[in-house]
């Protein structure tokens, strides 16, 4: 199979992956809403922050490393696959040690016991982690779709049942361990059919990987605490209530983006990895990226922005009102926040972890900073403190990354993104008119839905028939 042919195959399987995930995550979340409390959401925004920086860890940022380097071999994947299993175990005995500080620091002893039990999820993890990044190098989304959904619905049935017995914030909690406990039961199954790791461990054999890993490793260190300040400095500034409505509606307005762009980025860093000294190739490529996720997350994000007060009324139920403003603002950060995403996969590709992890170490001081001086504006100021730092980067993040990594002009570039915002905004106006005819909020979703998605296909026939033609090519 060529490698457009794989790569289009992959696009597929990750497309019904993101669909179904995108179904079961939105019917959870619907469901976990009416059983728990906005406390509930806050205690566990502030435990999966602290899990989430610590898989930061748990592989030593080599597994990019393995997809990026083209000849690896059994005895340097046995090593690998061995300092995954020491990782996990060490960062378990550290997050272990460290929970009752983190509760301390947030006043909330409950804290402790759940990150304690949340944090077997680094050993867990770190046996089938390998063959998922040996599944993925290989373009085999098809089986990755496969066991990604099979572990959702696990943890989703898991999540649901302790809610409904009364389980409050432990439904989260159990939910993420049996997802944890079936994909990698899954990945272990398949993987070793394949490679069946040694009981060997060499470091010298592994350095290119170690010193992959360490820019890799340092640059998603600070990328994360970059995403997670808010999460960090609300739950401080603000209480913890206050973090359970803000993390909902950040919760729904990443949620776009989460489903639409892995569908491209995740088969699209193997594709450049295997064409990284082709420029004016890896150039074509990054483009198309940019204006397909352009092209499909902006007007998912304006009807999220336009029907925000019915979709939190209608999932969420009244008790989450207070969310319906942070969701329409945060709609547009989720926008542009998601054509920053394949910078990632174009650096790596590269073999460029270096220049990430400078990029967002200099974040680093402004994301803390512009987030403490919205909150002094509640939750709203810090709503739009992190939209407006995001639209600040957008040329700072082309000239210091993209141009000097594929050559793309400012022009061009700025034309994948502009185009399909016009495009959407026209779109977006027109539906949002049809809303004045009706206050019944299943109605409106319904209105703005149909309007939009038949103004918009007519814009990009007309405006943007490159986008529509590759599409075509997808499907068949």
């Amino acid at each position: 199979m060529s490698l457009r042919k794989e790569a289009i195959s992959g696009v597929r399987w990750t497309s019904i992956s993101s669909a179904i995930l995108a179904f079961i995550g939105i019917t959870q979340l619907s469901i976990l809403t009416h059983f728990l409390s906005p406390t509930d959401y806050g205690l566990m925004a502030i435990v999966m922050a602290v899990i989430g920086f610590g898989r930061i860890f748990s592989d030593m940022g080599i597994s990019n490393a393995i997809i990026h380097k083209q000849n690896t071999t059994h005895d340097q994947l046995s090593s690998l696959y061995w300092l995954n299993v020491g990782s996990g175990v060490l960062l378990f005995l550290i997050v272990s040690g460290l929970s009752s500080l983190v509760s301390g620091f947030y006043n909330q002893p409950e804290l402790t016991e759940l990150l304690v039990i949340l944090s077997t999820t680094f050993i867990i993890i770190a046996f089938g982690n390998q063959f998922k990044i040996l599944f993925q190098k290989e373009l085999r989304f098809d089986l990755i779709a496969k066991i990604e959904i099979t572990s959702a619905v696990g943890a989703f049935i898991v999540a649901v049942i302790c809610a409904v017995s009364g389980g409050g914030v432990y439904a989260i909690v159990f939910g993420s361990l049996a997802a944890a406990l079936v994909s990698t039961g899954l990945y272990m199954f398949y993987g070793m059919k394949v490679h069946r790791p040694s009981f060997t461990f060499n470091v010298p054999d592994i350095r290119f990987y170690l010193n992959f890993g360490l820019f890799q490793m340092g640059e998603n260190t600070v990328n994360y605490l970059n995403s997670q300040f808010d999460v960090i400095l609300i739950g401080k500034l603000l209480g913890v209530e206050e973090l359970g409505i803000y993390s909902v509606a950040k919760s729904l307005s990443m949620r776009p983006a989460q489903i639409v762009n892995p569908i491209i980025t995740r088969v699209a860093f193997p594709v450049m990895a295997k064409v990284k000294d082709d420029t004016e190739r890896l150039r074509s490529i990054y483009l198309k990226i940019i204006n397909y996720l352009s092209t499909v997350n902006f007007p998912i994000y304006i009807a999220i922005s336009i029907l925000a007060e019915p979709i939190v009324l209608i999932l969420f139920g009244e008790k989450w009102a207070a969310s319906i403003i942070i969701l329409q603002i945060l709609a547009i950060y989720g926008a542009v926040r998601s054509i920053s995403n394949p910078i990632g996969s174009l650096q790596l590709a590269k073999g460029r972890a270096d220049m990430g992890f400078y990029w967002n170490l200099g974040l680093f001081f402004l994301y803390p900073t512009a987030i403490y001086i919205g909150s002094n504006w509640g939750l709203v100021g810090v709503a739009y403190a992190i939209v407006g730092l995001m639209f600040f980067l957008i040329i700072p993040g082309w000239y210091l990354l993209v141009q000097p990594l594929c050559g793309a002009g400012l022009g061009i570039y700025l034309v994948q993104i502009i185009k399909p915002m016009i495009l959407s905004a026209i779109a977006g106006g027109v539906a949002f008119a049809t809303t004045a005819f009706t206050t019944n909020s299943i109605l409106q979703i319904l209105y703005v839905g149909v309007t939009g998605m038949i103004i918009y296909g007519f814009l990009l026939i007309k405006f943007n028939r490159s986008f529509v033609d590759d599409l075509k090519e997808f499907r068949s």
